[in-house]
């Protein structure tokens, strides 16, 4: 058996086996920073940071960060039920203005990597474009992307099952700092499979800088538009510029509105393909109340 290595971190205590900080330090010399958030909702474009977390490693030194963040809305209540976080306790709270400079301070150019990355990074990003902070040259990892290419025998790709998969305890699920510390073991154990850097960018999503390309929108009508459809989780029409429907209403059950580097897109479940894509903003043409042509 390993002999762990074990840190205590907030009142929680944390055992990185000998083989994970191999693993990371093979892939990761420089050092590698694990990232979690919890927001008021799924779309960096309207939704807000109210608490960030970070475990770095670098050799065998572990540090981290963790704050609540004050956000400018009332929480909804049903992010609530999900993260446990209420209005009281962020009411004292620093801004994101004060949390998110110290964070990028914490985190540098190191690399980074999350579970479902693409979220995280999109209110990281959305938060420094709207700071009109400079973006960091950094590497950005999913592990839920190198599981699904690496992990066999999980009952899905979720956190809390990979997390029951590999054995590793997850307490307070969905709280920013204990699934910071299960995305880090995850992944570390997910490199197990690795064999090379070259299936390491299996995992690989994009790079902080790309988004100086991105032409991120400040919510304008159609993002507004779609927000109060994700809120109320209504299944809609979208008439969008290219794919196998093109020029033509497509159903869509809308997830997320995310900026990323080619400009802002909405996550999105196609009904007609049942394969969850990602839409540009600038090529959707037109949006409707969803047709239910079997009714007619």
């Amino acid at each position: 058996m390993e002999t762990p290595t074990t840190s205590f971190i907030k009142g929680i205590t944390i055992n990185f086996t000998q083989s994970e900080i191999k693993n990371i330090n093979k892939y990761f010399p420089d050092g590698l920073i694990a990232i979690d958030l919890e927001t008021s909702g799924l779309s960096p474009l309207v939704d807000e940071i109210i608490e960030i977390a970070a475990i770095k490693v670098v050799g065998n030194k572990i540090e981290t960060f963790e704050s609540l963040v004050k956000p400018r809305n009332p929480i909804p209540e049903f992010t609530t039920k999900i993260h446990g976080i209420t209005d009281d306790m962020v009411k004292d709270s620093p801004s994101i203005e004060e949390v998110l400079p110290k964070f990028l301070e914490f985190s540098g150019n190191t690399p980074l990597v999350a579970h479902n990355a693409k979220f995280d990074i999109g209110f990281i990003v959305f938060a420094m474009h709207q700071q009109k902070i400079e973006l960091h040259k950094a590497k950005v990892f999913c592990s839920c992307k190198l599981s699904r290419k690496y992990v066999k025998g999980s009952e899905n790709h979720k956190l809390s099952s990979l997390c029951k998969h590999f054995e590793i305890p997850l307490e307070n699920h969905h709280r920013a700092l204990d699934d910071t510390i299960a995305c880090l073991r995850v992944f570390a154990k997910t490199l197990d499979e690795v064999k090379s850097n070259r299936q390491l960018k299996e995992g690989e999503i994009l790079n902080i800088r790309d988004f100086t390309r991105a032409n991120m929108a400040e919510a304008p009508e159609i993002i507004q538009q779609l927000q109060k459809k994700i809120a109320n989780q209504e299944v809609i029409d979208i008439k969008y510029k290219g794919g196998s429907y093109k020029g033509k209403f497509r159903p869509i059950k809308p997830v997320a509105l995310l900026p990323m580097p080619a400009g802002d897109v909405l996550y999105a479940h196609c009904l007609l393909t049942d394969i969850y894509k990602s839409f540009a903003i600038k090529k959707i043409q037109d949006l409707r109340d969803h047709v239910d042509k079997d009714s007619k």
